[in-house]
């Protein structure tokens, strides 16, 4: 028993710090890759000028509670100030300046990001979210950071800053370690396990996802047309392996060196294969950036070992870093460290705040997930409920699953003006009920995920915004206003497997209404 402790720290409670400095880069390029897809729509999805005003969601909220800083911009422009602020942000997170309070900016920013308008909250902002919350007390800063040269700058000699340089080589151990381990495994896991419907078994499920044009890309749509009728049984049964493979290597207890490289790699194929078919936002990158950290440091010293070129390159790096470090030295930078004994306070604390925080993902895990055994399956009290309800990111893992979609589909807004001419309030054209058929959704993802919740009767509280937006909408013609709307569902079902000629195209009209001075 001796031994046992000292070998569970070095296989499950071990961060390299390299990995923490370079998962920090890889996560603010996340984050500032969702507030980018986001902010061609800021005003119509995010401000009272938009299809969702502040004024209704306090009235009816969309969960409960509904907190978002965001509230306190109602115009398009203040809104689109805020998310460029929002951006400033993650630059800085991503640069290591002021890391530490970054850090909680960049988790509370997000989250009322997300909070703002919950018909966006998907499994990549909850997986955004918990990297953000998991790494929170972290030490991100410590390596390819500017805080690490303000840091080596303020030390008095080159003595204390190779001192400083030894210390932060060294690996840092912490309880967040198993934590995310453990949230990977269970994410993958879970995934695999809710995927146990029809289209799954039978191997139709990529082949129906290559046909989804409301979420699909350029490459999957004209994949789609070209599709072997083989592909999609082999890369359906490969996904399913994939998931259920990657928390067993993860886990692995001994050969660090391999598996964990290996599970990396599967993992960067599986989600770039993703990303390279559907717009899902960040899911794909942020479970990328999820995976790195598991990355043991032995595995970057066998590979700096084994590349010359990356030896050579890190040389030249190093001494340009000790130039720049020189410099901002004979500025007198203020010493940055706490003192001995609050440092090892806060690690004490961080380890038991980390704790509660596994206790309360936990409960999140088991109320949310159908697969979880029914015995296990009890709603968390406001202890274990904790932060949760506040920052959200939730634990429901099941992306496409027990099923993928049958049929592919959006919402067709379509305008009245005082003359009888049917246009698309959203772009002034006229209203094409056929697009979805012929190719991919004419409008953003995030207009597609609006339309997809607003096919929901229980969204129906919302379309007084809608049909205001709709009245007032900038692309109505001159002396020629909207008087009413009507919304249809407009779906087709995919061409089985071999069959590029998709089904007859269905309407469905959801409601019509008149639009009236009094909206």
């Amino acid at each position: 028993m001796t031994g046992f402790w000292p070998a569970f720290q070095q296989t499950y409670l071990r961060f390299d710090r390299r990995v923490l400095g370079l998962f920090r880069i890889g996560l603010s390029l996340v984050l500032l890759y969702d507030l980018g897809r986001r902010f061609p729509d800021a005003a119509l999805l995010w401000s009272n000028d938009g299809v969702l005003t502040t004024a209704s969601l306090r009235k009816v909220p969309q969960g409960s509670p509904q907190l978002s800083f965001l509230f306190g911009f109602e115009s398009g422009p203040s809104v689109e100030l805020a998310f460029a602020a929002m951006g400033v942000v993650f630059v800085l997170y991503g640069a290591g300046l002021f890391t530490r309070w970054m850090q909680v900016l960049a988790l509370v920013l997000y989250s009322s990001l997300n909070a703002r308008n919950l018909f966006f909250e998907d499994g990549g902002t909850g997986t955004t979210i918990l990297l953000l919350g998991w790494t929170l007390l972290l030490p991100l800063n410590d390596r390819f950071s500017l805080d690490a040269l303000r840091r080596d700058a303020a030390l008095p000699t080159l003595r204390a800053r190779c001192r400083s340089r030894a210390e932060a080589r060294l690996p840092l151990i912490t309880f967040a370690a198993l934590c995310v381990l453990l949230q990977a495994s269970v994410i993958y896991l879970l995934n695999a396990v809710h995927k146990n419907g029809h289209t799954w078994r039978a191997g139709d499920a990529v082949h129906l996802v290559l046909w989804q044009h409301r979420v699909n890309t350029p490459f999957a749509l004209w994949f789609a047309q070209h599709e072997p009728a083989w592909f999609s049984p082999f890369a359906s049964s490969m996904t399913k392996r994939t998931e259920l493979l990657l928390p067993v290597l993860l886990l692995w207890p001994t050969q660090l060196k391999l598996t964990r490289p290996i599970a990396f790699v599967l993992a960067l194929g599986l989600h770039l294969g993703i990303a390279l078919c559907l717009t899902l936002g960040p899911f794909s990158y942020a479970m990328i950036c999820l995976v790195w950290l598991a990355m043991p440091g032995a595995a970057l010293d066998e590979l700096v070992l084994r590349t010359q070129r990356f030896r050579g390159f890190g040389w030249r790096l190093a001494r340009v870093r000790a130039r720049v470090v020189a410099t901002l030295s004979r500025w007198r930078l203020p010493r940055l460290t706490l003192p001995a004994l609050w440092q090892r306070r806060g690690r004490a604390l961080r380890e038991v705040v980390l704790g509660y925080m596994l206790l309360v993902e936990a409960g999140s895990v088991l109320c949310s997930n159908p697969g979880v055994p029914r015995a296990l399956r009890i709603h968390p009290g406001p202890v274990i409920d904790g932060y949760k309800p506040y920052v959200r990111g939730f634990q429901g893992w099941s992306m496409f699953a027990p099923d993928a979609p049958t049929e592919d589909g959006t919402l067709v807004v379509d305008a009245v003006t005082r003359s009888g001419r049917h246009l698309d309030p959203f772009n002034g054209r006229a209203t094409d009920f056929e697009q979805i058929r012929r190719g991919l959704a004419p409008h953003s993802i995030a207009q597609s995920d609006y339309f997809l919740a607003m096919r929901s009767s229980r969204n129906s509280r919302y379309r007084l915004d809608l049909a205001r937006y709709v009245r007032a909408s900038p692309h109505a013609p001159a002396g020629d206003p909207f008087v009413a709307l009507e919304a249809w569902w407009v779906s087709y079902v995919p061409p089985k497997r071999g069959s590029y000629e998709p089904g007859p195209l269905k309407k469905e009209r959801l409601w019509r209404t008149k639009l009236t001075r009094q909206l």
